[in-house]
């Protein structure tokens, strides 16, 4: 092959990728819609008892009480009891359902949520389910037959691929842009209750998968703080970067189609019987105003929709500066639980400020063996060593937690993965949400979360925690010669001291060394 011959081929391939860019920016143009006027009515269930449980605030008499408090919240640890919570508040539904979520799982258990939204909308509930395009490979089919069947169901895809049939394609070709994310979570009902946290909707969210549970936290609020969720929803639902579910895929064939329909209406029917029959769970309790709730100032925090268009290390009018400024805020005490740590310039900084000033700062990620994602893991291992030597307590979690020991509800059982993305600021201030301390929150997903400012339930779930770190972690230190050892001290009668990652072989840990080498941190 002549040398003018490969030039064509260059040229020929260039100019392919450049057409295809920009048919793509044509066909997923961001135009944004003109929004609707938003009414918020208490006449819905939830409404009405919002109303009267405010109206019977009595501070002096309930500990958990503060009347210029603006929202009501409810931590949710339990894996099943915070997926029974979200059936039980669909059911709940008068008026409108918000849903937004990035990874929504063709399992029984999502399988049995999107079962109780379809019901929900057949009785006249507006359902507006709001997916990002990651996980719906092969469904996208499905779900744009449902929302043009179903009245009152609409689904929409946000940053949807170009390329529906060579989606690894598109990802290259049309780097970032394909590669920028919506991780945002949330659940919203009427305006007045929401359950916003870590968790997507799939049965290793929700204890349903017996091979691994995700050890992750989610919060059911309700009050103004819905409102403010519904109003970041709307950002995205309305930006102009969302598309309707039938305009990115053709509907799926009818014989196809009615036997998931007919699946997905049997899953929902087994756990809304589960949920109807569990007298204990927060939403029904809820309603009956029993619930042991804590009043609480709330603020959501979340990235714009349009982060997916911006310049690609452009944080300023991202999440993360306002995540590093209300964590510089701390003057005692903070809390860390992140399963995916890679703290980069920024975050060292972070750190470093806080422990000149003398702030114990207390971090849990996830150790190898319990780590879904082992590039993370590669990108984490360059700045344990140094986050140790600035005096950080560092625990990396267990993957085999006992199902036996499983009585702080944050925490998880089986063969566990860290999924809980929650910081605690001087046991006052919590936040929950989806931010991880990578680059990829950072810099490429968008993500939100709320800060509920609540001293009693700060102070609870720090201790909660701390009182069990050695019980479920290892705890990273220093040996006489300046290596990381790995404490396990869930026996305190025979402690026992890792010289190596725990259960790791070395092949595992030279090729996750190897992986050290990549210049792709900034991708992770």
């Amino acid at each position: 092959m002549t040398s003018a011959t490969g030039l064509s081929i260059v040229i020929l391939v260039v100019s392919a990728i450049c057409l295809l860019r920009w048919r793509a920016g044509i066909a997923r143009r961001c135009q944004p819609e003109e929004r609707p006027e938003h009414r918020i009515t208490v006449d819905t269930r939830l409404g009405r008892v919002l109303t009267s449980w405010n109206q019977g605030v009595d501070v002096d008499s309930d500990p958990n009480s503060d009347s210029n408090s603006d929202s009501l919240c409810f931590p949710l640890g339990d894996a099943r009891e915070s997926f029974l919570s979200r059936i039980g508040l669909v059911q709940f539904a008068d008026r409108t359902i918000d849903a937004q979520y990035y990874l929504f799982h063709d399992d029984e258990s999502g399988r049995a949520l999107l079962g109780t939204l379809i019901e929900a909308a057949e009785r006249g509930v507006r359902v507006r389910l709001l997916l990002d395009d990651i996980d719906l490979k092969g469904r996208d089919a499905l779900l744009a037959r449902l929302a043009t069947d179903i009245e009152n169901l609409e689904i929409r895809v946000f940053n949807p691929l170009y390329l529906r049939h060579a989606r690894v394609l598109d990802f290259v070709l049309r780097f970032p842009r394909s590669s920028r994310r919506m991780h945002n979570k949330s659940l919203t009902v009427d305006s007045t209750a929401c359950i916003v946290g870590g968790r997507n909707i799939g049965d290793e969210y929700f204890g349903v998968d017996a091979r691994i549970s995700f050890t992750d936290y989610d919060m059911l609020a309700a009050g103004r703080v819905a409102e403010e969720v519904v109003a970041q929803f709307e950002d995205y639902w309305y930006g102009g970067l969302s598309l309707d579910c039938a305009r990115v895929a053709r509907p799926a064939a009818h014989e196809r189609y009615q036997t998931w329909l007919q699946e997905t209406r049997q899953s929902a029917q087994r756990f809304v019987e589960e949920a109807s029959d569990t007298e204990t769970l927060p939403p029904h309790q809820f309603i009956e105003q029993r619930l042991d709730a804590n009043r609480c100032d709330t603020e959501v925090l979340c990235d714009p929709p349009e982060k997916v268009l911006s310049r690609l290390f452009d944080t300023d009018e991202s999440l993360a500066p306002k995540i590093m400024e209300l964590m510089l805020s701390a003057r005692e005490t903070l809390l860390i639980s992140s399963p995916y740590l890679i703290p980069g310039r920024w975050g060292m900084e972070l750190f470093r400020t806080l422990r000149e000033r003398g702030v114990d700062v207390t971090v849990l990620t996830n150790s190898f063996a319990a780590n879904d994602v082992l590039a993370v893991h590669a990108g984490y291992i360059d700045y344990r060593q140094q986050m140790v030597e600035l005096g950080i307590s560092l625990h990396e979690f267990k993957p085999d937690i006992d199902p036996q020991r499983r009585h702080l509800k944050l925490l998880g059982s089986r063969r566990s993965s860290l999924h809980a993305k929650t910081f605690i600021i001087d046991r006052e201030r919590l936040f929950v949400g989806s931010f991880n301390l990578d680059p990829r929150s950072a810099i490429h997903n968008t993500e939100m979360g709320i800060v509920f400012d609540n001293a009693a339930l700060a102070s609870r779930l720090h201790g909660s925690l701390t009182d069990r770190l050695e019980e479920i972690a290892y705890h990273l230190s220093l040996d006489k010669h300046q290596q990381l050892q790995w404490g396990d001290r869930s026996n305190a009668d025979a402690p026992v001291t890792h010289q190596t990652e725990p259960n790791t072989t070395g092949w595992q840990r030279a090729g996750v060394y190897l992986m050290t080498w990549l210049p792709v941190e900034w991708l992770l």
